[in-house]
C-alpha cells in the first residue's frame, strides 16, 4: 500500500502543476497540446500533400489516446492527496472545472473515433473539442491562473460594462434605423439589420460595408464612434486594475 502511495505521489508531482518548475511530464503535455493544435490547423489546408494528410490523420488518432492515458494517470495519482483519496475524494476531484475541461479535450473525439470512425473522419465539429486543450494549457501556467482570478475579481464591473455596451448598441441601432431606414432599407430597414453597423462602429472595427449617408445619420455615427473608443478601453482598464491588485496582494503574502 505504501508503494502504491509513493508511486501516486511521484506521478502526481510529474503531472500536476503547483507553480513550481516544470517537470518533464509538464513539458510533454504542453508539447502534445501544441502539436495537436498545429495539426488541427494543417489539416484544414486543402492543398496539403496526400502523404502528409495520412500522417496527420494517424497523429490525430494517437493524440487523444495519449491524453486519455494522461487523464487516467491523473485520476489514479489523485489518491496521493487526502482531499481526493477514496471514492468520495475522486468525486470531489471530478467536480473541478479543470478536470472537466481535461476530459472534454479528448473524451468526445475519442468516443466518436471508436464508436463512429466514419463520422470522426468527416465531421469537422468533433475537432473543435481540441480547443479545450487551450484551457488545459492555461491551467498549467501560474500567470494564466492569476489572470483568471483577476477576471473573477472584476466580474461585477465587467458585467456592468457589458450591460452598458448592450444598451449603447441597441440605442445606436434604433437611432440609425429611424434616421436611415428610408434611405438605406437594406442596411437600416430594421433594428436587427442596423445592429451590424452598431457593432462594427462601437468596437471601432469599422468594416465600411454599412455606413450612414444622411447628415443626421453621420452626426449620430460620429458620437457613437467616440463612445465606442471609451467603451472598448473601459474593460481593459478594469482588468488591468484587478490584475495589479492581485499581484500586489501576492507580493504582500510573500
Amino acid at each position: 500500500m505504501s508503494d502504491t502511495r509513493t508511486w501516486q505521489r511521484r506521478v502526481w508531482a510529474q503531472l500536476y502543476t503547483t507553480g513550481r518548475s516544470f517537470t518533464w511530464g509538464h513539458w510533454a503535455v504542453v508539447f502534445a497540446i501544441l502539436a495537436s493544435l498545429v495539426l488541427l490547423a494543417l489539416e484544414t489546408e486543402p492543398d496539403l500533400p496526400a502523404n502528409w494528410r495520412r500522417w496527420i490523420t494517424l497523429a490525430d488518432a494517437v493524440i487523444p489516446i495519449l491524453f486519455a492515458g494522461e487523464f487516467a494517470l491523473r485520476v489514479w495519482a489523485a489518491g496521493a492527496s487526502r482531499q481526493y483519496s477514496g471514492l468520495v475524494g475522486r468525486g470531489r476531484y471530478f467536480r473541478r472545472w479543470v478536470v472537466i475541461f481535461d476530459f472534454l479535450a479528448f473524451g468526445p473525439e475519442l468516443i466518436v473515433m471508436i464508436l463512429f470512425p466514419e463520422l470522426w473522419a468527416a465531421a469537422r465539429w468533433v475537432r473543435l473539442f481540441r480547443l479545450f486543450r487551450l484551457l488545459k494549457l492555461f491551467s498549467m501556467f501560474p500567470a494564466f491562473r492569476e489572470i483568471g482570478l483577476a477576471v473573477r475579481d472584476a466580474g461585477r464591473r465587467l458585467v456592468a460594462t457589458v450591460a452598458m455596451a448592450g444598451i449603447l448598441l441597441f440605442c445606436a441601432a434604433a437611432l440609425l434605423h429611424v434616421i436611415e431606414a428610408d434611405v438605406q432599407p437594406d442596411a437600416f430597414g430594421s433594428i436587427p439589420r442596423a445592429l451590424w453597423w452598431a457593432v462594427a462602429t462601437l468596437t471601432t472595427v469599422g468594416y465600411g460595408d454599412v455606413y450612414p449617408v444622411t447628415a443626421a445619420g453621420k452626426t449620430v455615427a460620429g458620437f457613437v464612434a467616440i463612445l465606442g473608443v471609451g467603451l472598448v478601453a473601459l474593460p481593459a482598464g478594469i482588468l488591468a486594475s484587478a490584475f495589479a491588485e492581485r499581484l500586489g496582494s501576492a507580493r504582500q503574502r510573500k
